[in-house]
């Protein structure tokens, strides 16, 4: 039976308390591993969660793999909390001492005065996976790393991440024609925002949940991203057309360190460190390159494909010709530059994206206007007591469900928590909230369909889960479908509690 994305949040929370447990702190004690001495843990901020980042992941696990336990990673999600700059606090939190490790992508290091990494994601220039494991390989990565200590940060190593391609909303973005006008996200980058403006269009850095409301109204046409992430956000609905054969630049990290927290720890615990980061590294593009199934996937939820024809992308590399003239007035990155072009041309370019049949096309616009579940849906303020007997009903523990009421949106809740999801055009979306505080972040989002026996079945990246649903005026409620061949309920108590075990009225 597979985890609910329901679940997700929660369980990312017991990852981290179980880290933290008999932490001494991140800057002081416990510095001798091993011996039956307390483990040491380092707080590592990131500006997403480990779900969306398979490599940072496998850093984390091969750490406690190889000191033992004795050297944990405490994970700190969202830092930033979706701001433009919040890659840079994450940088900045490195720097001063707030976190001892941090995670962030190597375009935003010249908006911070570095420009020694941003070869890395010159337009369209890096365009394959096994160009970007080259890179990795070469000498390339470590000559780059020497310029951080300019921003008070040790960089540990240089991670490949997933390529990222344009995706829009009313159409592909396929040649020059297309860009020419349209507003563009793209994280913050000064390369990347001079990119986009070298292809005619206007480039904006929102993400999360900005992304979202730019999107939906119409005040954004486009944005880059992995297929990894693309599939996670259930970006779909709302932006079906992805270009395949087009490659902007790949997502390389940089795993990064507090230099004065490296000097406290031993030399063992910084070889553990140091080891991690490199075997992370050399299987960094292997851990996302699994494009073609999340193509098929993405392609059942609504997603369409279009290849750019080889006019189109000669067309898109002359526009960029301003780029690179721009880039290469510096010496340091003209030579990288030189270099990843001389591995670009002896590494095999590797197969194409396999678009599925029936991929292609016109994107389907939803369910419809007869879709007796459009619109959103609250239940009442639920107390902490209401809440535990839900959950323990559900099928878990008392303690498990007062641990669920009091960080229900990974705050602290004292008083009541209200559930609302949205339903519209085929994509849903669940918010739980406490205390009154705005439901700005989904706990899980995903398509849905009605069936026509009295049945919505709703779908996210993890898993598809059948409720029958039951409306009498403007009371909804939702039952628990078992479809397990062992009559097992596919329901968590999670998410039977956040979905099944109330009432919702609707409010819009």
């Amino acid at each position: 039976m597979r985890t609910h994305g329901w679940l997700r949040p929660f369980a990312l929370l017991g990852v981290v308390a179980i880290v933290a447990a008999g932490c001494t702190g991140s800057s002081a004690g416990g510095d001798k591993a091993g011996g039956g001495g307390e483990p040491v843990v380092l707080r590592m901020a990131m500006n997403s969660g480990l779900g969306s980042t398979p490599v940072i992941q496998y850093f984390v696990g091969r750490i406690h793999e190889l000191s033992g336990g004795d050297l944990r990673i405490e994970v700190v999600n969202s830092w930033g909390n979706f701001s433009p700059d919040a890659e840079q606090q994450v940088v900045r939190a490195v720097s001063t001492g707030k976190a001892d490790l941090g995670w962030a992508e190597t375009r935003l290091f010249d908006t911070m005065g570095d420009t020694s990494l941003q070869a890395l994601t010159a337009p369209m220039l890096i365009d394959s996976y096994p160009l970007e494991q080259a890179v990795i390989a070469s000498e390339v990565p470590g000559q780059m790393l020497e310029g951080l200590g300019k921003l008070g940060v040790s960089g540990l190593a240089i991670l490949g991440d997933g390529l990222h391609k344009p995706i829009a909303v009313e159409r592909p973005l396929i040649g020059l024609a297309d860009w020419k006008g349209i507003t563009f996200r793209s994280f913050r980058s000064q390369g990347q925002a001079e990119a986009i403006q070298a292809l005619g269009a206007q480039p904006t850095d929102v993400f999360g949940p900005s992304l979202d409301e730019g999107l939906d109204k119409g005040e954004i046409q486009g944005f880059d991203k992995n297929l990894l992430d693309y599939q996670i956000n259930i970006m779909e609905p709302r932006a079906p057309y992805v270009t395949a054969n087009v490659n902007l630049w790949p997502g390389m990290d940089v795993l990064l360190a507090n230099p004065g927290r490296l000097t406290r720890l031993t030399d063992e615990q910084r070889g553990w460190l140091r080891r991690a980061a490199a075997d992370a590294a050399a299987r960094s593009t292997g851990l996302v390159d699994e494009e073609d199934q999340i193509v098929a996937t993405v392609c059942r939820a609504g997603a369409r494909f279009a290849n750019a024809s080889r006019a189109d992308l000669t067309a898109l590399r002359q526009a960029f010709g301003l780029v690179y003239s721009s880039l290469e007035q510096n010496p340091q990155t003209k030579s990288f530059i030189a270099r990843i072009k001389e591995l670009k041309e002896s590494t095999p370019s590797g197969a194409p994206l396999a678009i599925p049949a029936g991929c292609t096309g016109s994107a389907s616009k939803g369910q419809g206007t007869n879709d007796p579940l459009t619109g959103t849906w609250q239940t009442a303020k639920l107390t902490e007591s209401q809440m535990v007997r839900a959950f323990v009903a559900a099928g878990g523990s008392e303690k498990d469900g007062h641990a669920t009421f009091s960080r229900i949106d990974d705050q602290e809740t004292k008083h009541y928590v209200v559930v609302t999801l949205t339903f519209q055009d085929g994509a849903w979306a669940e918010y739980a909230t406490g205390d009154g505080r705005p439901a700005t972040v989904p706990g899980s989002r995903g398509t849905y369909e009605i069936g026509d026996d009295g049945t919505v079945t709703l779908d996210e990246p993890c898993c598809t889960t059948t409720f029958r649903y039951d409306l009498s005026g403007d009371t909804l409620r939702l039952h628990g479908v078992k479809l397990d061949p062992t009559g097992a309920t596919l329901l968590d108590p999670t998410g039977a509690t956040l979905f099944a075990s109330f009432p919702f009225t609707r409010s819009g």
